[in-house]
């Protein structure tokens, strides 16, 4: 196993944990280490699955408490964008994905320590239609949708609980739909040339081996959810997403030093 694969899957175990305990961070964290390993495509293709082997556990062990009211009005939106962003995932050059998730990692690192900043010009994002489609359409590009969510469910002041259950079902919906695209994306591969380039070397070794390491990581932070400070696992949660995010912004600016030297 590669150094760089071993460090994408290690980021996934922790990822799961701690969004187990805090209720964010799978692919906040996940994403941008992926980012440096794979392409933005193929991350797309791999997150589908590990994303749901992410959420699955999740909205079965908060099943209770998924306030389904708060789902139902979002989750066309959601689809609407998904669909809009996986067009979007094979027209713009990687680089601007790369960059998308740093912007999108940052904002959730100042929305833990300084809720008041994060907030500031995206307020609009409250609406669930606008909130749901941006969801979507960075789901689709970067796998990161949590930020637009964050603002439109903090307006309904949900308990913890809910708010993780919530976000499970929504994670879980949107990576089931992205689950089939990829099978599909799988299947067409093998004819239609365009669609080999979000197919990762070893693909069912790289799906089952990151999808058990991340239910692994998930079996874990549920054996001390309600034991611990929901407070602590945020911040350090975000603490992870910051350093995922300055990994993926020391290998952009490594591409950019390469075709400047070019």
């Amino acid at each position: 196993m590669e150094l760089g694969f071993f460090i994408v899957l290690a980021a996934a175990f922790m990822a799961a944990f701690v969004q187990r305990l805090a209720g964010f961070g799978y692919g906040l964290i996940v994403a941008p280490v992926a980012m440096t390993y794979f392409s933005p495509i193929e991350v797309a293709f791999l997150m589908a699955f590990w994303g749901t082997a992410n959420s699955a556990p999740t909205a079965f062990f908060t099943r209770q408490s998924i306030p389904w009211h708060a789902f139902w009005p979002v989750a066309p939106w959601l689809m609407i964008g998904l669909i809009a962003g996986l067009g979007a995932l094979f027209m713009a050059p990687a680089v601007a994905f790369k960059l998308l998730a740093v912007v999108i990692c940052v904002q959730a690192f100042i929305s833990v320590f300084w809720p008041h900043l994060a907030t500031r010009g995206v307020g609009w994002t409250a609406d669930g239609r606008v909130a749901g489609t941006l969801a979507g359409v960075l789901q689709a590009t970067v796998n990161i949708p949590g930020p637009p969510l964050v603002v439109h469910y903090n307006t309904l002041r949900l308990p913890q609980e809910a708010f993780v259950g919530v976000f499970a079902i929504i994670f879980l919906s949107v990576s089931v739909v992205r689950v089939i695209f990829g099978g599909v994306a799988f299947v067409l591969g093998q004819e239609l040339t365009f669609l080999t380039q979000a197919i990762p070397d070893q693909p069912v070794y790289t799906l089952g081996i990151g999808a058990l390491i991340t239910v692994a990581g998930v079996m874990c932070g549920q054996l001390i959810v309600g034991r611990v400070s929901t407070a602590f696992f945020k911040r350090l949660t975000a603490v992870m997403i910051g350093v995922s995010a300055l990994v993926l912004l020391t290998d952009i600016l490594g591409l950019l030093l390469e075709v400047g030297g070019s």
